[in-house]
């Protein structure tokens, strides 16, 4: 029956089904069949496990980062690191990393990362000289960094699954941030340096001084949202409507063009569809794993890997290679909700700590983004540019070379995750 569930889950994957329905029928084929549970139990499973406080947080960061999109303040932000870096040689590239980072700082959100920063920056690039290719490459890799800094959709998710601090994990994702976008920086700078484009004129003292003033109540959002937290003033999930609040707010004193009815409804919808596609995998996810626990076979593959010879080391490579397979057919979401209630005991139970490994998985989450040929940073960009995704991917594949090598730093480094929660 276990075998026949798992047949059942990967045809209905294999043939097209939505994700979060494969899941569902696997889910339910083993309460049904496997567990006796009566069918009233399966809607009762799937809706209960969006009933958490926690995950209240994951609309709220999306709404904050689609409000600092449409209504104007992220570009102020944008435009600050422009001016002070942009007329360096390779500058402009190393701009659209930064920016990158600071926009996945107030956002949460790779995609709308991606769209924002590639709006502003890949026009710039293109009419500098710097090719199409690794103008597309930079911004659909170094959106992915909205994933790791916080405040991260993914660690939302990770801690609500296992049961981790996701204050912690928001602490954790600081200095792993910051190196991996040290890494793209430098991968930017290289590769960008090939093209002998031109730079931007240098901005004067006066001009970068504006940008800055502008720019000091979007750059606050992080502060405000993150020194709340570990303060204790309010909880994640309550910093997470206090953002969007704050967004509201800086838009009203200071972006009166863009703070329209049409600009908040579009940030209300597009968060809406994102937060509706999370909850529903999660829900698929619910029943699958739930069944997946009751056959045991989690704890089987625990206690054998533990007792088997190979080194901790060699079998979290082995985990490693799992995520980047499953992330070329597969989105990260859906990763994490199949692998998490089989690998997170394996990891645990082998001695690895939990923050740590968390910092891992979001750091494989970012690769997957952009692995071919499923990768969502690549289409959302080749979507929005109306460009053949094969430019983007190939643009790409230095910075994911980049990131495989940071990520396999953090894990054998975990004084990057560990630091500032010790």
């Amino acid at each position: 029956m276990i075998l026949l569930g798992f047949i059942v889950f990967l045809i209905a994957l294999l043939i097209g089904v939505p994700i979060w329905l494969s899941l569902g029928i696997g889910g339910a084929f083993w309460g049904i069949f496997l567990m006796g549970q009566p069918l009233e139990s399966i809607p009762n499973q799937f809706f209960i496990s969006m009933d958490s406080w926690i995950l209240l947080a994951i609309p709220y960061f999306l709404l904050a980062g689609n409000l600092m999109t449409y209504m104007g303040p992220a570009y102020k932000m944008l435009k600050v690191v422009n001016d002070l870096v942009g007329h360096l040689r390779g500058g402009l590239p190393a701009a659209a990393v930064i920016t990158c980072a600071i926009f996945g700082a107030l956002s949460g959100s790779s995609i709308a990362t991606v769209v924002a920063v590639g709006t502003l920056m890949i026009p710039q690039m293109t009419a500098l000289g710097y090719s199409k290719q690794n103008s597309m490459g930079i911004v659909a890799s170094a959106g992915t960094l909205g994933s790791m800094i916080p405040p991260s959709i993914f660690f939302v998710l990770y801690a609500s699954m296992v049961g981790e601090d996701v204050g912690d994990l928001f602490l954790a994702g600081i200095l792993p941030g910051i190196f991996i976008s040290i890494i793209l920086v430098v991968t930017a700078v290289v590769i960008g340096s090939k093209d002998n484009a031109a730079v931007k004129d240098k901005s004067s003292f006066a001009e970068i001084r504006k940008s800055f003033i502008e720019a000091i109540p979007s750059l606050f959002m992080p502060v405000i949202v993150l020194g709340g937290i570990y303060s204790g003033i309010f909880t994640p999930t309550e910093s997470a409507a206090v953002s969007v609040l704050y967004v509201l707010i800086i838009s009203f004193l200071f972006n009166r063009k863009e703070f329209t009815r049409a600009n908040l409804i579009k940030s209300i919808k597009s968060s809406m569809m994102t937060t509706a596609i999370i909850y529903i995998i999660l829900g698929g996810a619910q029943l699958f794993s739930t069944a997946l626990m009751y056959t045991q076979l989690p704890q089987n593959i625990t206690r054998g890997l533990t007792e088997i010879s190979f080194s901790p080391w060699i079998i979290m490579l082995l985990i490693l290679l799992l995520f980047f397979i499953l992330g070329t057919f597969l989105e990260p979401i859906p990763i994490l909700f199949i692998t998490m209630p089989i690998l997170y005991p394996v990891v645990t139970g082998l001695g690895y700590n939990a923050i740590h490994f968390g910092v891992v998985t979001c750091a494989l989450m970012m690769i997957s983004q952009i692995t071919p040929p499923v990768g969502g940073s690549l289409f959302a960009l080749s979507s929005y540019f109306k460009e053949n995704v094969g430019v983007v991917v190939k643009g790409s594949m230095p910075y994911m070379y980049a990131l495989i090598i940071a990520t396999l730093v953090l894990l054998y480094v975990p004084w990057f995750s560990t630091f500032l929660i010790e």
